[in-house]
């Protein structure tokens, strides 16, 4: 027996290593790849290896990777990690995507053509509602504002009863200043209308009068909205939704089934307390440095609010007055919101969400309304003492130049969405004119005054614009400054260009970092969430008109893959 110890033993060793190797395997190796890693000190890789959920391993091209569970031959191709959406409005998205989108329609057969694939994709008895049809009537969509046609549309019910007889619909126009429905919600609401019209009190009243929404059908819009992120290349979103939006996260992650990652930012300034009570803070005192409350899949420790409205609605507010206000409102230069109406109060809540560990995201399109956060961020350092707060300005669509050297020094986080660029361009030398445009979507010199930008999308946009989650679309807007047309020629204002790497690193790294999840996602290191995006075309290969029409062939959430192109 004794002969046969070292045996038993050596066979007890042999099956311990088998059992080590299996259960420290690799789960999955993307190799012979173009890997552009956004980590400065080592910024390409040839493969990358990923075990448990994060990165294990990557190398060059000559070194070999590990065998993995799961292998993706590159073929040469592109991948970067995975983008990081710093501002959408999830559930507005999925309802958009679930329902009708009529942003760009302003005639009689789009109407029809976009009401037919929405009665379609929705069950009988379903509701169909908003769509905001002629926001691009004036100029079409990919104007950079040189041409204007403003040629109205007056829809009417008989261009819509035949398709919709088993779908109550009520759309409006995107100013909400006239609405359409069809017979069937006529009936419902007790409206007599020949034409299906209506404007003012009536309007609204019926609007009050649409059911809500049931949760299934709310489900149903976030599952679609999240098919749009896989196909993206986007896995994480940081989303300012209603509350009820984070209890169907909740539900799809005990399942399983989430497949992006949810940074949840309340956007009612007074949550604050709420938001306090729950926990839902930044740890300052994290000893890897401040970091949102939550975990992996959903975090949570920001607020959002407004200071002023937005440029569509002209109700962004400046120092100046408009500069195509009519001549009985020649002194209209935008207006508050609704907790910032009263400086004071405003100032007041912000000050108090501070101090007890909440980051602050305040939405300021107009540049007093931006001159003003600056103030305000005085403030914060005078009352509640100077911190890595990350203090995000949301858009910082327009800066007065003399409050750019403002920004230095404070690490304030732009979250900018650079497809605002190819989008607003197209009415904003006639709304505010072209010196105070040399202000606006300033994204060189904000970063030159030391902010860090935090690129996102604002995905789906207001009742005026269409933002796509799509990154490739503000990655080309960034680096070109042009519609998706191409003008102008040389980019508006084109001195406010930044480099491709630069507009990879503000969708990925920068998002992360205005998260406080820099330590965790952002760039493809060791040691890190394996969120990998690859992509179909070759970004610095290629001419930015060509990224356009890119796609995306796999999104790889935590080492899982979430989306693999047909």
């Amino acid at each position: 027996m004794k002969h046969l110890l070292p045996i038993l033993i050596l066979l007890l060793a042999f099956s311990c290593q088998r059992e080590a190797t299996t259960n420290t395997s690799v789960d999955l190796v993307l190799k012979n790849g173009k890997i552009w890693t956004g980590d400065e000190s080592s910024p390409w890789a040839n493969w990358i290896a990923v075990t448990n959920g994060k990165i294990s391993a990557l190398g060059q091209e000559g070194e070999t990777p590990p065998a993995g569970r799961e292998e993706i031959d590159l073929q040469g191709k592109l991948a970067t990690p995975g983008f990081n959406d710093s501002h959408v409005h999830f559930g507005s998205a999925g309802a958009l995507l679930l329902g009708i989108n009529l942003l760009d329609v302003n005639d009689e057969t789009l109407l029809r053509e976009r009401m037919q694939e929405t009665t379609e994709r929705l069950p009988k008895g379903s509701w169909i509602t908003r769509g905001d049809w002629g926001a691009y009537e004036a100029w079409g969509v990919g104007s950079d504002g040189s041409n204007t046609d403003k040629v109205a549309f007056t829809p009417h019910r008989n261009m819509i009863d035949d398709l919709t007889p088993d779908h109550p619909v009520l759309i409006t126009r995107y100013d909400r200043g006239e609405g359409l429905a069809n017979a069937r919600a006529l009936d419902y609401l007790g409206i007599e209308s020949e034409s299906g019209l209506l404007e003012g009190a009536v309007l609204r009243e019926a609007m009050q009068k649409i059911p809500e929404k049931s949760r299934q059908r709310r489900m149903a819009e976030t599952v679609r909205a999240l098919e749009e992120c896989r196909k993206y290349g986007v896995t994480t979103v940081q989303d300012m939704s209603r509350p009820e939006q984070l209890e169907l996260y909740q539900s799809l992650n005990e399942r399983g089934e989430l497949t992006c990652r949810i940074n949840f930012s309340p956007s009612e300034l007074p949550a604050y307390k709420d938001m306090a009570e729950w926990g839902w803070v930044i740890d300052w005192d994290h000893p890897d440095g401040p970091r949102p409350a939550g975990d992996d899949m959903i975090s949570f420790g920001t607020l959002k609010t407004h200071i002023d409205g937005i440029m569509g609605a002209r109700t962004a507010r400046f120092f100046q007055p408009y500069s195509d206000n009519i001549l009985e409102n020649a002194s209209w230069r935008g207006g508050w919101r609704e907790y910032s109406e009263d400086l004071g109060s405003f100032k007041d809540m912000i000050l108090s969400a501070d101090s007890v560990g909440i980051q602050l995201r305040i939405h300021a399109i107009g540049d007093q309304a931006n001159s003003i956060l600056l103030d305000i961020l005085d403030t914060l350092d005078t009352y509640n003492g100077p911190k890595d707060r990350r203090f995000r300005i949301v858009h910082a669509q327009v800066i007065s130049p003399g409050d750019f050297p403002r920004f230095q020094g404070r690490n304030v986080v732009a979250e900018v969405q650079p497809y605002h660029v190819t989008d607003d361009m197209r009415w904003m030398e006639e709304r505010i004119g072209y010196e105070r445009c040399k202000g606006a979507y300033a994204f060189r010199t904000l970063e030159q005054n030391g902010c860090i930008l935090s690129f996102g999308s604002d995905w789906p946009g207001t009742n005026a614009s269409y933002y796509p989650i799509n990154p490739l679309m503000g990655i080309y807007a960034a680096v070109t400054r042009q519609t998706v047309n191409g003008e102008p020629a040389e980019g508006w204002f084109p001195d406010q260009r930044i480099p491709l790497e630069e507009a990879l690193q503000a969708y990925t790294w920068g998002a992360a970092y205005g998260a406080f999840e820099e330590d965790r996602k952002g760039t493809l290191e060791v040691g890190k969430l394996a969120d990998i995006a690859v992509l179909d075309t070759d970004l610095f290969e290629t001419e930015p008109s060509q990224w356009l029409e890119a796609g995306f062939t796999h999104t790889i959430l935590g080492g899982k893959i979430v989306y693999e192109k047909d």
